[in-house]
């Protein structure tokens, strides 16, 4: 084996790996992949699922003009910025009843919303300029545009194909619920939206210094304390809902 084709086994093998990471990891897009398909069925769903086709570009573009850590402060906005809109999503979601799945009256959500939701991921930022730019761009200087291209391809293809295959199966599963038990999932999903709202609006203040400052002084708020009880939450949830 060429050192070349060595490159490129492991830009297909790394890129897979990571969009299938990227896919099954519990996060917003997820939550309203499976909400989506729960009240309006896979034919509506399938928007939020080839959505990080729109936005992983635009992160994917930035992180490798700027070939540098984002700024602190731009984490943080984004992080507030998504805070505030998951916070809207997870009240239509703790007001769900069954009356929404019974005649298909829940309406399916923008795709601006859907667009909107992953665009203000932190997440989706802080990979792009930890992970995927600085992968694409090592394999970019080291080998040239078509390992760094079949790193893309890879990532893409794995993470559209299990977001795809996950509303498929949810929208399979829904078939043996009633509607009751849909409106009490649909609760579930908007607490645990409620769960990635703490956690983004943590991201910010751990960017803007306001945890570390204040640790400083009383000497009891830490990122760890933090960490803790969202987790804490997160078991909570899994156990009353599961």
């Amino acid at each position: 084996m060429t050192e070349l084709t060595a490159a490129y086994a492991s830009a297909i093998v790394l890129g897979s790996g990571f969009g299938f990471q990227g896919s099954v990891s519990p996060g917003p897009l997820q939550t309203l992949m499976i909400s989506e398909t729960l009240s309006n069925g896979v034919r509506s769903s399938w928007r939020a699922a080839i959505v990080p086709l729109v936005t992983d570009p635009i992160a994917l573009v930035v992180s490798l003009v700027i070939v540098s850590n984002i700024s602190d402060a731009a984490i943080a906005i984004i992080s507030f910025t998504g805070a505030f809109i998951l916070c809207r999503i997870a009240w239509s979601e703790l007001r769900t009843t069954a009356d929404d799945f019974s005649f298909q009256r829940k309406p399916p959500r923008p795709w601006f919303e859907i667009w909107l939701v992953n665009f203000t991921n932190p997440n989706l930022w802080i990979f792009a300029f930890t992970v995927n730019g600085l992968q694409i761009h090592d394999y970019w200087t080291k080998w040239g545009g078509g390992v760094a291209s079949a790193y893309i391809l890879s990532f893409a293809v794995v993470l559209i194909f299990f977001n795809i295959l996950t509303i498929v199966v949810v929208g399979r599963f829904k078939r043996a619920l009633n509607a009751n038990w849909l409106a009490l999932i649909n609760r579930a999903l908007g607490i645990f939206l409620i769960v990635v709202v703490l956690r983004f609006v943590y991201i910010g203040f751990v960017r803007m210094g306001i945890l570390n400052e204040a640790a400083n002084i009383t000497g009891t708020i830490t990122e760890n304390n933090l960490l803790s009880l969202i987790r804490g939450i997160k078991y909570i949830c899994l156990c009353v809902f599961c």
